[in-house]
């Protein structure tokens, strides 16, 4: 007995030892919730935009195979994503029919496909002018963190077919009996975004029209409000993101500015307090990293990092994006736009994709065309020079001119064309760098001089260190593609979806997902090697071929999630 307490002895003082010196920090630290666990998701789904009178489409990626493994139909113009469960992920659509009639769909998997669709209607919207006749509410937002209810924002909703003004509003549905409530409740101007809590007692919306914040009690079928205080913002918020113990929500507004809520009571009012932390450019969404309890918000040329374990946020670090090389060598870099954000479950690494910090995101590619070789009718392959911008890649579209004078035999090799693939060391392609496109048409080998140019985007993928809060210094990069598409573009489409690029995680942290509404596609990065490995294309839209190819162009993606 003396030997076993002489030697409990010897442990205590070890133990005392060991922390002398030691200076203990208390920090908050959430209850891990049981939902959304990153890890648990087994699939990356996409949502995509197949124009007004056709219905949209989900597609879903199986994390283990990088193959698509499930498409179904969505309503017209669908434009966001929740997952309610583990076996259900809300979508969003701004119509369901070719007559205005706002819907969610309920999608229901079986393992990691999509098992079955049903269309939730939401209450009609009248046109403000007095019509009579039905019109969109432009639901834009799903939230739901509730096994059979879940809350859909309607910015343009108007109640009144006799006329009126339009009532912001957000309206609760039951996935249970897949109806909604008759009487949306109503919220701020321009509301644009909305968070429930996770455990699943309060929900908040963003009102970027007149800076506020709408705050509700949940109950069955039914939102009662809270107080907010103060009421209002300097500036309109823009997006929410919930802590995983729901005693906190964090807003970024337009200006840059991080604020946050306390919503620790039940009764209210929630504390409305805005930081110094203020992010440059233009933010667009903030990524809530639950395992290391941050705030990651790309913006301008930058990452910020902020934690938000402690009763107040503070920013952690500030994580430069590298810039764009272009030719020729020696040439100054292009600035890059991190426009995308999102890290792995395991907690190690966090990922940002970038554009060039150039009108609509394109840099310019300008290059001489010294041969053409079609030997095989299939692919011509054109041997060229880089004079200046970035270089090419399969997926960019390039216009091709100047390649002869005095006939006619080439004009099938000429015009704006879609690159398929790039060579060197080959038959047809046997010293330098050489573009290929598909083309049946047979021509013998020949030496030409021509020209190609083309504005196409070069998205790029950051690596960054959660433990230093550092970057790598070379980025991943992802194959271009033509800047063509104008319903992508806010600069000409007022219209345009709010996320041109969004990012996703595979649940087992091997994988990395990058969608892109120009492209049609979603890319993936394999995070082992950290290199590109390949795209998946959507579903073939209404939109006309782009040449070469015989096929619709693909539809474009508008948001994307990881899981269920």
């Amino acid at each position: 007995m003396k030997r076993f307490l002489s030697l409990g002895a010897l442990l205590c003082l070890l133990v005392v030892w060991a922390g002398c010196g030691e200076t203990f920090r208390p920090i908050i630290i959430p209850n891990p919730p049981v939902f959304p666990s990153p890890a648990a998701a087994h699939t990356v789904l996409t949502i995509s935009d197949n124009g007004t009178t056709t219905n949209g489409s989900a597609m879903v990626i199986d994390v283990s195979g990088d193959s698509v493994v499930s498409q179904k139909n969505v309503g017209l113009r669908p434009m966001h994503a929740a997952q309610q469960s583990a076996s259900s992920v809300l979508v969003a659509n701004q119509s369901v029919t070719d007559v205005p009639q706002d819907s969610v769909t309920k999608l229901t998997y079986s393992g990691t496909t999509i098992q079955s669709t049903t269309t939730i209607t939401l209450p009609s919207s009248y046109d403000p002018a007095g019509s009579g006749t039905l019109t969109t509410s432009a639901p834009n937002f799903v939230a739901s963190m509730e096994a059979n209810q879940g809350y859909v924002l309607m910015p343009n909703y108007q109640p009144v077919a006799s006329g009126g003004s339009i009532t912001p509003a957000v309206d609760v549905f039951s996935t249970q009996s897949n109806s909604s409530a008759p009487t949306p409740f109503a919220v701020g101007k321009n509301p644009v975004a909305m968070v429930e809590t996770q455990d699943g007692k309060k929900l908040y919306v963003a009102n970027e029209g007149d800076s506020t914040i709408s705050a509700f009690n949940t109950g069955t079928m039914s939102l009662f409000p809270r107080t907010v205080s103060p009421p209002t913002l300097s500036s309109g918020p823009i997006w929410l993101a919930a802590r995983a113990d729901s005693q906190q929500v964090y807003v970024l507004e337009s200006n840059g500015t991080l604020a946050y809520l306390n919503t620790s009571t039940t009764a209210g009012p929630d504390t409305l307090t805005e930081t110094g932390i203020v992010v440059p450019g233009t933010a667009t969404y903030m990524w809530y990293d639950m395992i290391l309890n941050r705030l990651y918000i790309p913006s301008a040329s930058q990452l910020t990092i902020v934690d938000v374990s402690q009763s107040a946020p503070t920013q952690m670090a500030t994580v430069a994006i590298p810039p764009f090389s272009v030719a020729p060598a020696g040439s100054p870099a292009v600035p890059a736009t991190a426009i995308a954000v999102t890290s792995l479950p395991d907690g190690t690494r966090a990922y940002v994709a970038s554009v060039p910090s150039t009108p609509d995101m394109v840099l310019p590619t300008q290059a001489t065309i010294t041969s053409v070789r079609d030997d095989q009718g299939i692919t011509a392959t054109y041997a060229y020079t880089l004079n200046s911008g970035h270089d090419i890649t399969p997926g960019v579209t390039l216009t091709i001119s100047g390649l002869f004078s005095g006939g006619t035999e080439l004009t099938v090799y000429e015009g704006t064309l879609q690159v398929s693939n790039v060579v060197s060391g080959t038959t047809d392609c046997p010293t330098g760098v050489c573009f290929q496109i598909f083309n049946s048409n047979q021509l013998s080998p020949t030496t030409v001089s021509g020209s190609a140019t083309g504005e196409n985007i070069f998205p790029q993928v950051t690596l960054v260190n959660t433990k230093s809060n550092t970057a790598t210094p070379t980025p991943i990069a992802i194959p271009g593609f033509a800047s063509y598409d104008a319903f992508c573009a806010p600069t000409v489409n007022p219209q345009a979806p709010r996320f041109r690029f969004l990012m996703a995680a595979g649940g087992d942290s091997s994988r990395v997902y990058l969608s892109s509404c120009d492209a049609g596609n979603v890319n993936v990065v394999d995070t082992t090697t950290e290199s590109y490995i390949e795209n998946a294309p959507t579903e073939n839209s209404q939109r006309p071929p782009i040449p070469p190819s015989q096929e619709n162009a693909p539809q474009n993606p508008t948001f994307m999630i990881a899981g269920p």
